[in-house]
């Protein structure tokens, strides 16, 4: 068995796809729609099997490769959280879950706050998938698609709890950082540097007025249909 962590990256939406698993079995975390062939050519060259294909929430900027993954590979099943309210059929995880994908494990840890469904995934217990939830050096909006700031508050001191030398993944990242470690986010995470101070954290979030994803109306019903436009 060898250990697979692949990291893709859509340009348009800077969103990042990750391919993880073993020399068997691997699991596609995030897919874009744009970039489906990609993943087919890396899961053909390297003879692999797509078991599973994960949502860590209902996306507003991309739409998901859900659909065209299962025409290619009938038998992957999609997963996303239970909390999620979508229209297609999915394994719904709850938190503290795990997968198997070959011999790898993947947890779910729920990280409500972006979006009322957003989930982490932890894989191979020392890499967190962290989608729109913790970013390198910030966290997710929590404006619409029912987000809290007060879910996010305690999404992220749940994490910050976790080993400090967890390898963080996030979801996205707009100045081409790849990946970090929690020990350096409390170090120097503008939002995890405000726990546990609850008003300033709300304060911070609520300064932000952010404009709505460019993509919002298209992906959101998208992909609550698994990517079906």
């Amino acid at each position: 068995m060898s250990f697979i962590f692949k990291q893709f990256k859509d340009e348009v939406s800077s969103t990042y796809t990750y391919l993880t698993g073993d020399s068997n079995e691997i699991a596609i975390i995030d897919s874009v729609f744009e970039n489906v062939e990609e993943y087919i050519k890396f899961i053909e060259e390297n003879k692999l099997t797509l078991k599973f294909i994960i949502e860590t929430h209902v996306h507003a900027d991309h739409v998901t490769g859900i659909n065209l993954l299962q025409k290619k590979y009938p038998a992957a099943i999609a997963v996303i959280s239970n909390q999620a309210n979508i229209q297609y059929k999915a394994k719904k995880m709850q938190d503290n879950e795990e997968l198997m994908v070959g011999k790898i494990s993947l947890k779910a840890i729920h990280t409500p706050g972006h979006t009322n469904d957003s989930m982490s995934l932890l894989v191979a217990d020392n890499r967190l998938c962290t989608g729109d939830c913790l970013f390198i050096g910030s966290c997710g909006r929590t404006d619409f698609q029912q987000g809290s700031n007060q879910d996010m508050f305690l999404s992220l001191t749940k994490i910050s709890k976790l080993s400090l030398d967890t390898l963080i993944y996030p979801g996205h990242d707009y100045n081409n950082r790849y990946v970090s470690n929690l020990r350096e986010e409390l170090l120097q995470n503008k939002v995890l540097k405000l726990l546990p101070d609850y008003p300033k954290f709300c304060a911070e979030l609520d300064s932000w007025k952010l404009p709505p994803p460019k993509k919002i109306k298209e992906s959101v019903p998208a992909n609550l249909n698994g990517g079906l436009l």
